[in-house]
């Protein structure tokens, strides 16, 4: 459970990823004076297939970030987050999502992502995407080292990349060609505009020491990370901490500036704000609500987006589920009361959604009308359109991530419109998730996070049985052609991915009920964090961050 409270944490907030997020940064990194900028805007593209990008790919340089003036060197960030991983995570391959946020200061991945869906190199100094679109080359740095001391070169980053392809995370990748000791070739099964993303800040591209591996095995592996990051491992506790220290030969000269950065799980909410206030941490993770704005009155920042919508997926899947008709999803939107649950529980950060992309996202459509607003009349009657004039029993899924008292307004709604809703709260949530097209007759609260590619949004929780963490609703002939056009144009096309997500509403697939985005919470003395800068808000660049303490 607490691993699935992470996940749905990073769905909250990822900002990211968090992410195709259009919304301000905190603090900007500035350009080396010889690095180029990568594309990052959408271009829009034509609607059929053609054979190569509208905008040719461009080349880049790596970009070491600059910092705010003055830095100081020294101290140890505590970090407080809701819950944390089962292992220490030193076997990418078997991470799960969320716990990404405790491992990311030891891994690196060839690209780094941006906060408004592009892409910089980071342990490939350069990359090139092929006119036909069907591989990729990167060029690597020749300047890094694993925390081994084994060198990272093109015979590591193959082995790497073998090792995801083995373990099918990524569907489009077919094999990695070596060119020389530091440029790769990566094959593609077929081109997909969010190929590139694949690349960038993802733990299947997270890079680890061959030599280790070889040495000591899978089993090691995975208990002791050995990455190439601007920090080495030191301990792990399940459900206390995890802990590392500087990497002194980190690649970006004179980099880290911390000692070290200890990460704390604490799920009880006054145990947190006592850490906090005691000045026993630094930063602590937080949903933007009342907490956020009680710290904010006694001056700690707060760093958030609202990147993540909470959705029902109604069980369509199943012919005899009540929620393969139509008329009966349409009918649940219409019995919720999105801007009261808004008013009550938003603290003014958030607002009713009626789409399915946040607000914080580039797909997000400012002139979308299509959304179902409260009318209980409306929604008794389209049940007894589709059979139902008393109603019928169902269950909710309710999801950790979740304020629980949000699920049980939503269930108090459905409830005056005859539908009368059993809540569980599964101890495996992630399990349950991964194996929903077994749950009959069930409405599955679901974060929605935006990826800055919202075609990899797309594909992770709304294709049904084919997506990575929900199987229990029908994607439909006519979204999954809408998806198609979406996915495979050249290049990321934000009219294209609206029209593949307002067919989702349209059918009343995928219904939201609130939206999200799990923040920081930050004592004044934490500097150059780079949250929101990145392609996931659960980000942190922490080869820059330091302490003015």
């Amino acid at each position: 459970m607490r691993k699935v409270i992470v996940l749905m944490t990073i769905l909250l907030l990822c900002v990211a990823f968090i992410v195709g997020c259009s919304s301000q940064s905190t603090t900007a990194p500035a350009a080396t004076t010889n690095a180029a900028p990568p594309t990052t805007a959408a271009t829009t593209v034509p609607t059929t297939p053609v054979s190569a990008p509208t905008t040719a790919p461009i080349n880049t340089t790596t970009q070491v970030p600059v910092v705010s003036a003055a830095p100081k060197y020294g101290g140890t960030l505590k970090i407080v987050i809701i819950a944390g991983p089962q292992t220490p995570g030193g076997w990418p391959p078997d991470v799960f999502g969320p716990d990404a946020v405790s491992y990311q200061f030891c891994m690196e991945s060839l690209l780094r992502g941006d906060n408004k869906g592009g892409v910089l190199p980071w342990l490939a100094e350069s990359y090139k995407i092929a006119d036909d679109l069907k591989s990729i080359t990167f060029t690597l740095r020749k300047d890094v080292k694993f925390h081994d001391g084994t060198d990272f070169n093109a015979q590591a980053a193959k082995w790497n990349l073998d090792q995801t392809i083995a373990a099918k995370k990524v569907n489009t990748w077919d094999s990695v060609d070596l060119i020389d000791d530091y440029t790769i070739r990566v094959n593609f099964t077929r081109w997909a505009n969010n190929n590139l993303n694949t690349f960038a800040d993802s733990n299947y591209t997270w890079m680890v020491s061959p030599t280790a591996y070889q040495k000591n095995g899978i089993d090691w592996m995975r208990n002791n990370p050995v990455g190439t990051g601007p920090f080495k491992f030191v301990s792990f506790q399940r459900d206390v901490n995890y802990k590392v220290t500087r990497n002194p030969d980190y690649w970006i000269k004179d980099r880290p500036y911390l000692d070290g950065i200890e990460i704390m799980y604490v799920a009880d909410s006054m145990t947190q704000k006592s850490i906090m206030q005691s000045g026993g941490a630094d930063v602590l993770q937080a949903e933007p609500g009342k907490t956020a704005m009680d710290f904010q009155a006694q001056g700690f920042n707060f760093v958030n987006q609202i990147i993540t919508t909470y959705c029902f997926l109604p069980d369509s899947a199943h012919a005899d589920s009540p929620y393969a008709n139509q008329k009966v999803r349409e009918a649940v939107e219409y019995a919720i009361d999105r801007e009261a649950i808004a008013k009550a529980f938003s603290y003014g950060f958030w607002t009713a959604p009626y789409q399915i992309p946040a607000p914080a996202s580039a797909a997000y459509n400012p002139d979308f009308s299509l959304g179902r607003k409260h009318d209980l009349a409306k929604a008794k009657q389209l049940l007894t359109e589709a059979g139902y004039p008393n109603g019928f029993k169902t269950t909710i899924l309710g999801n950790p991530a979740i304020p629980r008292d949000i699920t049980v307004a939503v269930q108090s709604y459905l409830q005056a419109a005859n539908i009368q809703a059993e809540i569980i709260f599964p101890a495996n949530m992630g399990g349950f998730i991964e194996n929903s097209n077994s749950l009959n007759n069930v409405l599955v609260m679901q974060p929605i996070m935006s990826f800055s590619n919202y075609n990899s949004t797309i594909e992770q929780f709304l294709l049904g049985k084919d997506s990575l963490w929900n199987h229990n609703f029908l994607a439909s002939p006519e979204f999954l052609k809408l998806r198609e056009t979406s996915l495979y144009a050249p290049t990321m096309d934000i009219t294209l991915i609206r029209a593949a997500t307002d067919q989702l509403t349209r059918e009343a697939a995928a219904i939201p009920l609130a939206h999200a985005g799990l923040g920081w919470i930050m004592n004044p003395s934490v500097k150059d964090s780079g949250n929101l800068e990145r392609s996931s808000s659960d980000s942190f660049k922490s080869e820059q961050m330091w302490l003015d303490k």
